[in-house]
């Protein structure tokens, strides 16, 4: 199990770091002689990888990585918001007083981030990480976040292979504020609204650089 879930990360890894990018083949071959891993293995990874919306498997043809549409990715992006609005609501219910601090805290380090810099953008990715998962976390729905940790990999994945963490970043401090501010006030419907509009700037904006590469390619 260790050596599948290694196998599960280090591919994942791969398509974050746009070493694999939309359309490109994935080669079992190639990857058990570079690991020295057998067949089998290397299949598992790929087959939860493709029930995690990342690659498709077609028998007798192959792996290759996904090329979602514009379409598809809305679509994915209004399932994701609904699901991160309800989360934010949850946590307007029940959070903390210091729970609600360190969010404000990890939010203004984001908002110390310059845009302009590119090397600022895996920060932000980490510090997005740790937002999110803050907030998920004074929700205590373990398994309505357990579900959604899943689509921020999705869309991590769609963010890199697109835009780039660096083209939300002057607008995400701002958005994550807004979410904050409904739940220290505890008004649940204004934070699960906060929170739906956020992945709907992120939606647009991702669905905005897939169309012009699908323009440009």
């Amino acid at each position: 199990m260790a050596k599948k879930n290694h196998l599960y990360q280090e591919i994942l890894q791969r398509l974050f770091r746009c070493q694999y990018r939309f359309g490109d083949r994935i080669l079992v071959k190639e990857i058990g002689e570079e690991m020295g891993v057998s067949r089998h293995p290397i299949m598992t990874a790929l087959y939860k990888l493709q029930e995690r919306g990342f690659v498709t498997i077609t028998a007798q043809v192959g792996c290759e990585v996904v090329t979602p549409t514009p379409e598809s990715i809305q679509d994915f992006y209004r399932m994701f918001a609904l699901t991160e609005g309800l989360i934010a609501e949850l946590a307007a219910r029940r959070a903390s007083v210091a729970e609600i601090t360190r969010l404000r805290l990890i939010n203004a380090q984001i908002e110390a981030l310059d845009p302009a810099d590119p090397a600022n953008a895996d920060a932000y990715r980490q510090l997005n990480v740790a937002f999110h998962t803050e907030l998920h976390a004074m929700a205590q729905s373990p398994l309505v976040c357990g579900r959604q940790l899943a689509n921020f990999e999705l869309s991590d994945f769609f963010i890199v292979q697109t835009c780039g963490f660096g083209a939300h970043l002057d607008h995400v401090a701002g958005e994550h504020q807004a979410v904050i501010e409904a739940i220290a006030a505890r008004q649940p419907e204004l934070a699960n609204a906060a929170a739906r509009e956020h992945i709907d700037s992120v939606s647009r904006t991702v669905s905005t650089a897939l169309s012009i590469q699908a323009d440009t390619g």
